[in-house]
């Protein structure tokens, strides 16, 4: 299932044609969509065998141009993107990168672009997953470091996986990938259904869950795997999102949002669960929609119910959501 390519292999590739199939999180709805052909694979492969035999002082880059062709030059050689997932880990990795007034000697680059392939290889080596792979490395520089003659570059290395036994007393099935009359649930803490049931799920880990599963494959040609460039965040919270219709559940928001006694041991109704996670699909879709790109697609989604990070506001417990997004790219090479 993992797929790593050597470090040093440079591959001849040939480009192919990709189709891609986007479905609707409301599953109701289906769009079908070409991806169009782009010189991504073709780039990232020149820029490795560039980065790869760069002579000290021979050729510099920005900063935000290194960022950019690292980040996505590792999702080319790790990123295995295209399979079912029900989990996802994330892994914190930081490289440390020399700079000039700006600019990255492109030989110093392949020093780091080196060590951070070995600490990804490390870090996916420890996780146990069934049917692990990465899905996404996000990368990106810590803010107070730009400026500095060495600046900290943060990986955020996403390893997905599908496990039917994810919660050891669960009857939830792995691959739930829709809301149903089943669904009452405690809203936080893992405290699990409103009959108390199924603890280790909330009503937010389920949103996360039936969301994952229907975020679709994309059909790349065979022998071919899939990654994604470019990759980038966001993050929501319910506070953002008062209702402004008819219909009202905890304090008024169309994602939960409510208090400390709501979220310790308050419960979520299938009719509720059904209201958040339409919801839910409309936000993100409208945060997509906001990139005016649609090459990005969602990679993936985190989700759980907190207490709001606003100091100068009443305290209040906030449905929060993490979302990860790429331009998704079929490339070739061998597959181990």
């Amino acid at each position: 299932m993992k797929r790593f390519n050597s470090i040093i292999a440079i591959f001849a590739l040939a480009i192919v044609a990709t189709v891609v199939a986007f479905v609707s999180c409301k599953k109701e709805k289906q769009e079908q969509g070409v991806q169009p052909l782009d010189k991504m694979n073709e780039y990232l492969v020149s820029f490795k065998a560039k980065l790869l035999s760069a002579e000290k002082g021979a050729e510099w880059i920005s900063l935000e141009q290194a960022q950019r062709d690292l980040g996505n030059l590792l999702n080319y050689d790790f990123g295995d993107a295209n399979y079912a997932s029900n989990v996802f880990l994330h892994d914190t990795l930081h490289v440390k990168l020399e700079t000039t007034d700006g600019m990255v000697d492109l030989s110093q680059l392949s020093v780091t672009y080196s060590t951070a392939c070995e600490m990804i290889t490390k870090a996916f080596e420890k996780v146990n997953l069934p049917e692990k792979s990465v899905s996404a490395i996000l990368c990106t520089i810590a803010p107070e470091t730009i400026g500095c003659k060495t600046v900290d570059l943060i990986f955020v290395l996403t390893i997905r996986g599908f496990d039917f036994g994810e919660k050891s007393n669960a009857s939830v099935p792995g691959g739930k990938s829709s809301i149903d009359a089943t669904d009452c649930w405690h809203v936080g803490h893992g405290l699990g259904r409103c009959d108390n049931t199924d603890v280790g799920h909330d009503h937010a880990t389920i949103l996360q869950l039936v969301y994952n599963n229907n975020i679709p494959l994309v059909n790349c040609v065979s022998g071919t795997y899939l990654y994604y460039s470019d990759i980038s965040e966001g993050t929501f919270y319910a506070l953002e999102f008062p209702e402004t219709g008819f219909t009202i559940y905890n304090i008024g928001y169309r994602l939960w949002r409510g208090y400390y006694n709501g979220w310790n041991s308050g419960l979520v109704s299938p009719d509720e669960m059904s209201y958040y996670y339409e919801n839910l699909c409309d936000i993100i879709e409208q945060k997509m929609e906001d990139l005016n790109d649609d090459e990005y697609k969602v990679i993936s989604i985190s989700c759980a119910v907190f207490a709001e990070p606003y100091p100068d506001l009443p305290i209040k417990y906030s449905f929060v959501c993490k979302y990860e997004y790429g331009k998704p790219h079929c490339g070739g090479g061998s597959i181990d």
